[in-house]
């Protein structure tokens, strides 16, 4: 990821007050002991990496606004590895550490720093399990609210995450999922 600053200011005076950071790769699809090192580097840099570097980056305009925020898009799969997607599960896992870690290191600064771990939700990277109706009903078993979610209400969670109303909360990751049943 190429991050520049130079390209002139951010929100108003140069401040900023929210940064989100939406990434997933996924290239391997299979047992985490066949991810070749290639692969594996691939999905840790975009899903991890690039994650930190853009916090890195913007963390001081984010502290200059006096209530910053930063939520990064996890995935429910960090809580409870899934099938044949385990290194992209892997990743989401340390991307909610990334958010713990963070969240104490920039506490001082006014800048909060949270997680959403989003279940199947209706876009394009779901859309394996989501296109096909037989798969469909398969993996809708395993959701207590038997639907798919919606890109709205990742966006509601985030909002409410960046909002006043949770203005004391910091180093969370909150699982929007339907209610599957994962442990951690």
């Amino acid at each position: 990821a190429v991050v520049s600053t130079q390209s002139g200011h951010y929100g108003r005076d140069g401040k900023m007050d929210i940064l989100v950071s939406n990434v997933g790769t996924n290239p391997h699809f299979g047992p985490v002991n066949m991810c070749d090192e290639k692969t594996w580097g691939k999905i840790f840099y975009n899903n991890v990496t690039c994650s930190a570097l853009l916090a890195a980056k913007f963390t001081p305009f984010l502290a200059q606004s006096g209530n910053g925020n930063i939520v990064f898009v996890s995935s429910v799969s960090g809580f409870c590895p899934m099938p044949f997607i385990g290194a992209y599960s892997v990743s989401k896992a340390a991307l909610m550490s990334l958010t713990k870690a963070l969240s104490v290191e920039l506490a001082s600064a006014n800048v909060r720093v949270n997680c959403i771990a989003p279940g199947i939700i209706e876009t394009d990277f779901s859309s394996a399990l989501t296109s096909n109706p037989e798969i469909l009903k398969k993996t809708l078993n395993n959701v207590p609210m038997r639907r798919v979610g919606k890109p709205d209400e990742c966006a509601g969670a985030v909002a409410f995450l960046v909002s006043d109303d949770a203005s004391y909360i910091t180093g969370e990751t909150v699982k929007m999922d339907g209610g599957i049943p994962v442990r951690f």
